[in-house]
This record gives C-alpha cells, sequence and structure tokens, in this order.
C-alpha cells in the first residue's frame, strides 16, 4: 500500500525506518550470541566434557541490553564486560544508555507505539553498534588472552 506523494516525509519513509531499527536490533542480539558462543568453545574447549552441551543450556534469548550481555558473559567467567568499552565522544554510560534506548525504541515498534523514526537515528544506533561491535569483540579477545594464552581469533 502507497500513500499518495504530499507534503512532507510520506508514510513509508517512516515504516522503512522503523523496520531498520528492527532489524539493527537483531543485528546485536545475534553478535552477542555469535561472540558468546565463540568465547564459550575457546574458554572452555578441553576443560568440560561437552562445550556444547554448555552453550545449549545457556539462555540466548533475549533482546541485546546492558543486563542480558553482561549475564551471559559473567556464566563464562567475564563478569561486568561492558564495563570500560568506550570511546572518543561515547563514555561508558553514554554507551549503556544507548544500549537501552535501542531496546526501547525496538519495544516500542514492535509493539505499536514508536511515533516517529528517523533516518539520523537509525544512522547514529548503527554507528554506535559498529564502534561498540568493534570494541567488545577486542574486550573478549583480551580477556580470552588472559584466561587461556592464546588469543582466540585474529585482531580485527
Amino acid at each position: 500500500m502507497v500513500t499518495p506523494p504530499g507534503r512532507g516525509r510520506p508514510a513509508e519513509v517512516h515504516a522503512l525506518n522503523s523496520a531498520a531499527i528492527a532489524l539493527l536490533s537483531a543485528h546485536p542480539q545475534g553478535f552477542v550470541v555469535d561472540l558468546f558462543k565463540e568465547v564459550a568453545d575457546k574458554t572452555l574447549r578441553g576443560k568440560v566434557k561437552d562445550v556444547n552441551a554448555l552453550i545449549d543450556t545457556a539462555n540466548l534469548r533475549g533482546n541485546p541490553n546492558e543486563q542480558n550481555i553482561v549475564r551471559l558473559f559473567a556464566s563464562l567467567g567475564y563478569p561486568n564486560i561492558l564495563d570500560g568499552i568506550s570511546w572518543q565522544r561515547m563514555s561508558n554510560a553514554q554507551l549503556k544508555a544507548k544500549l537501552r534506548g535501542l531496546n526501547e525504541l525496538r519495544n516500542k515498534i514492535f509493539h505499536g507505539s514508536s511515533g516517529t523514526v528517523t533516518k539520523v537515528q537509525v544512522a547514529n544506533h548503527l554507528n554506535v553498534f559498529r564502534n561498540f561491535a568493534a570494541r567488545l569483540d577486542a574486550k573478549l579477545r583480551a580477556q580470552v588472552h588472559a584466561v587461556t594464552g592464546a588469543y582466540p581469533w585474529p585482531a580485527a
């Protein structure tokens, strides 16, 4: 269904921006789960009988919010994994707020009360996720190295 053109932004743009936020919230969730599985394998291989059985018992569901990410990696012995992650013009507190904000916006979209979602919001969340993913990957790479004595994957 296409809205007839008129003054301002057509309704489809809002729908596309909302869909982009929904998709963007799924990517951090998938990234965190994949990273968790890799860290579990590299940390526990040879130390437990069946790493995959342990991974299968982990609660891998849930939005990629601060509490779920911290809980997941703490279950492997990497507590407070988000602490200290920051970059220029993004403090750790701001990052955690952005994770909450993306999760809240995602929930509003899925429950039909998102208001207007702009292209700027989508671009901002995408940029934050790119930076967050690189830094979380690097932090876990270093921490796995400290525990196992070997780097689990090449540096990004």
